[in-house]
């Protein structure tokens, strides 16, 4: 078995289907910072992270007989929440997203894509870990 973990071993899933229609995912997760300074600090600035922030970002191609870049497209104009999972080789992340770019791209010499971003949103139902869920 490799040391390493590739990208092509990884799965995106929404609404429970497997998306693989999917080519150069990134997950950014970062944090809010608050100061918590103070002279007991012996001179050293204090940060405490707060609100977590999550993108989700990567090009579906348009495919005769794929549903990815349709159902993508749809729950952008839609707005709906919907359950994504990020899974490799060392585990999963699980939100509850919007589709908030859908950026379709028609370069002369490449396949039609839309790059798309998704982002953690509010939802009532559903497993993500921004919901109180636990995968």
């Amino acid at each position: 078995m490799p040391e390493v973990r590739l990208g092509l071993d990884a799965t995106l899933s929404i609404d429970g289907a497997e998306i693989k229609n999917c080519k150069d995912l990134t997950v950014t997760l970062e944090k809010a910072e608050a100061d918590a300074s103070t002279r007991d600090n012996n001179g050293w600035r204090a940060t405490v992270g707060t609100l977590k922030d999550a993108s989700i970002e990567f090009t579906v191609l348009n495919k005769d007989g794929d549903t990815a870049f349709a159902l993508l497209q749809g729950l952008f104009m839609s707005g709906d929440p919907t359950d994504v999972a990020i899974s490799d080789a060392g585990g999963t992340l699980t939100l509850t997203c919007e589709v908030m770019n859908f950026t379709i791209n028609q370069q002369l010499e490449e396949v039609i894509s839309a790059d798309v971003t998704l982002k953690p949103t509010q939802a009532a139902s559903g497993a993500g870990l921004n919901i109180g869920s636990t995968p």
